[in-house]
């Protein structure tokens, strides 16, 4: 998976409308006769062509790491540092919130057993929340993460975290729609709808779960569980 944040924020949609104005825009131009001769209406159309071709390449990665993320292999055999991906995450979307009024804080013990799950998954799954949450609260307000080791009915330990904010909440009346792929309240160009399909896509892979709470005027909160690493060796690393 690449490290870096361009694989997460091309938006498919954006680049697909994208392409499709440009031609029709080329073509409507053609039409009215709007070229003054045969040369000038070459050079827009290889204009329009180049333009195209770089929103096709972005609607591709989207389409690419959209599979990608049915491999299971990786994920399988993986553990992960809930501060490393937490702290890398922050610093992918530092632009984010530059300048804004916006509060972060962590409340990951330390040390904190590293759970089982994919480092550059669990990185992206924190970016996507986020982003989100930067997106929501709009520039003012306070981004929480917690997290605590908690157990099930069998007795097994598992890493329950929670990514809060102080930002508008969702209406209940979508509530069930925000993990659908291309769902998006945002104004175009702001989301592409994929953040939330493909965070959860990740926990799931990594065999966690993830749920949501929110109400208008109260913030929003995602809760996530990992199981924890099996191998005692992996506690040494996981400050």
């Amino acid at each position: 998976m690449n490290s870096t944040p361009s694989p997460y924020t091309h938006n498919l949609v954006s680049s697909l409308y994208a392409m499709k104005g440009m031609i029709e825009n080329f073509l409507a131009h053609q039409e009215e006769g709007c070229f003054a001769n045969e040369k000038e209406a070459l050079e827009k159309s290889q204009a329009v062509l180049k333009r195209a071709i770089t929103q096709a390449d972005q609607a591709l990665k989207v389409v690419k790491r959209l599979g990608t993320i049915r491999d299971t292999s990786e994920a399988a055999s993986s553990t992960a540092s809930l501060r490393h991906a937490w702290q890398e995450a922050l610093s992918l979307l530092e632009k984010e919130w530059r300048g804004k009024e916006i509060e972060i804080l962590e409340r990951i013990p330390i040390p904190f057993p590293p759970v089982q799950c994919s480092q550059e998954d669990l990185k992206e799954i924190f970016y996507h929340l986020i982003q989100n949450a930067c997106q929501a609260m709009q520039g003012k307000g306070i981004l929480v993460v917690r997290a605590q080791v908690s157990f099930s009915t069998k007795e097994e330990p598992f890493a329950l975290i929670q990514v809060s904010d102080t930002g508008p909440g969702i209406p209940e009346s979508i509530l069930s729609r925000l993990f659908e792929p291309f769902f998006t309240t945002k104004p175009q160009g702001r989301g592409n709808g994929l953040g939330l399909y493909l965070t959860r896509q990740l926990v799931r892979r990594n065999q966690g779960r993830i749920t949501l709470a929110s109400f208008s005027g109260a913030g929003t909160t995602f809760t996530l569980e990992f199981p924890l690493a099996k191998s005692p060796s992996a506690y040494v690393n996981s400050k």
